[in-house]
């Protein structure tokens, strides 16, 4: 095992074992639904970059269902568990999560380099491709998806408040559904499978 891979699971384990109290200290509750307007919409083109530094767009995915969950690696609850949840649900669609790519979108660009998000998603799930950029390429893909963000200092540092939903996109890059975190694993896996049959091979 490379030292940049012994460095990057040391880290992800202290930020998990920091949780609770990352919670704790953290009172800004993180929304549960993403604030969509009536009307507007959601998705659109984006530029970011990959695990390996290299250039990802929407094009990058043609063809596949895309399930989008946006959050930061030093998230207290939300994210990890909503990943987890991720993983779990890839599990339960069996041979149709083939057609699915988890796309974990950093909202803290300045922290969440290529190297720390791949460790990170890849603790959880290796088929979760996570992404980073610019502050201002973040910006633009946050409000293309109507993403709630706002940072909370907490002495020297900060955290996020964000919105907490998973976007649901079909290969046409439109909005099929949001999915609350509060939702069982089980329970989307049965709503995605659904989409998924009803839409064919298309």
């Amino acid at each position: 095992m490379k030292p940049t891979w012994i460095a990057s699971a040391v880290l992800i384990l202290l930020l998990l074992a920091a949780l609770p109290l990352s919670f704790q200290l953290w009172p800004a509750p993180v929304p549960l639904a993403a604030a969509v307007d009536g009307g507007q919409r959601i998705g659109g083109p984006f530029e970011l970059q990959g695990p390996d530094g290299r250039r990802v767009t929407e094009q990058s995915f043609e063809g596949q269902w895309l399930l989008v969950f946006f959050g930061f690696t030093r998230c207290a609850d939300v994210c990890p568990t909503t990943l987890v949840q991720i993983a779990k649900l890839l599990d339960g669609l069996g041979e149709q999560g083939a057609r699915l790519q988890p796309l974990f979108i950093s909202l803290d660009p300045e922290r969440d380099t290529p190297e720390v998000l791949a460790a990170y998603t890849r603790f959880f799930d290796e088929r979760i491709l996570g992404l980073t950029g610019s502050p201002e390429q973040i910006r633009q893909v946050a409000d293309a998806y109507g993403v709630y963000v706002r940072k909370v200092p907490m002495g020297d540092t900060y955290m996020l408040d964000h919105t907490g939903s998973v976007y649901l996109m079909n290969p046409a890059g439109e909005l099929v559904s949001l999915i609350s975190p509060q939702r069982t694993a089980a329970d989307a896996a049965r709503e995605i499978s659904a989409a998924l049959a009803q839409a064919g091979n298309g």
